[in-house]
């Protein structure tokens, strides 16, 4: 599968990186909120995807309040996912080869805060613009967060392949648009649409 793009951008999770555990700590959180009388708003998740501060911060500009109990074990939970988290098979092998082919690569994920961490960690050795939702103040798929990518890396947006495992956030978005993408179904068949592995790329 051939796709000549000067810019390709993955999502992260489900497409780069995996979780070995799940302990869900945000929805914990708000899940204590609810049970103590906080009213879920519309926006919840858009402002935890997009303030740029700690967790507890985040929390007290949310209206939460939590008892020091709930910020240990919340802490302790986004430790233990963060360890968990690895590189599917096939991403070194093919950021290498994208690379050698001359191709730049950016990350788009819209992302917790604290995640942002083991970005660090697991893909210290590859050169990525970072358009990260918490940092960048957008989220996929609106068309925001796509200009700035183009605004970043001065690339036209039909120069650049978006690849992820949403198909609404990294295939219908990033193709309304105007970028091309594939959609990431890992273990399903490949087509003009949709990737089965990240070695189905190829660059060329």
């Amino acid at each position: 599968m051939t796709q000549k793009s000067n810019l390709v951008v993955f999502d992260l999770f489900g497409t780069l990186f995996r979780f070995g555990v799940h302990r869900h700590p945000f929805r914990k959180i708000f899940t204590w909120a609810k049970e103590n009388g906080r009213r879920p708003r519309p926006d919840d998740a858009r402002q935890l995807l997009t303030l740029n501060d700690t967790p507890e911060a985040v929390f007290k500009a949310l209206g939460i309040y939590l008892p020091p109990e709930l910020i240990v074990q919340f802490r302790a939970d986004v430790s233990e996912e963060l360890e968990s988290i690895t590189l599917y098979d096939d991403v070194e092998s093919t950021l290498i080869k994208l690379t050698e082919a001359g191709a730049r690569l950016a990350i788009c994920s819209n992302l917790a805060q604290p995640y942002g961490a083991v970005i660090d960690k697991l893909l210290s050795e590859f050169d990525l613009i970072r358009c990260l939702s918490y940092q960048v103040g957008f989220i996929k798929p609106d068309d925001e967060i796509f200009r700035w990518l183009i605004a970043e890396s001065c690339i036209p947006k039909e120069n650049v392949l978006f690849v992820g495992d949403s198909l609404i956030a990294d295939y219908e978005g990033p193709i309304d648009f105007g970028f091309k993408a594939f959609h990431l179904i890992r273990g399903g068949e490949s087509n003009g649409q949709v990737i089965g592995s990240l070695a189905d790329l190829m660059y060329g």
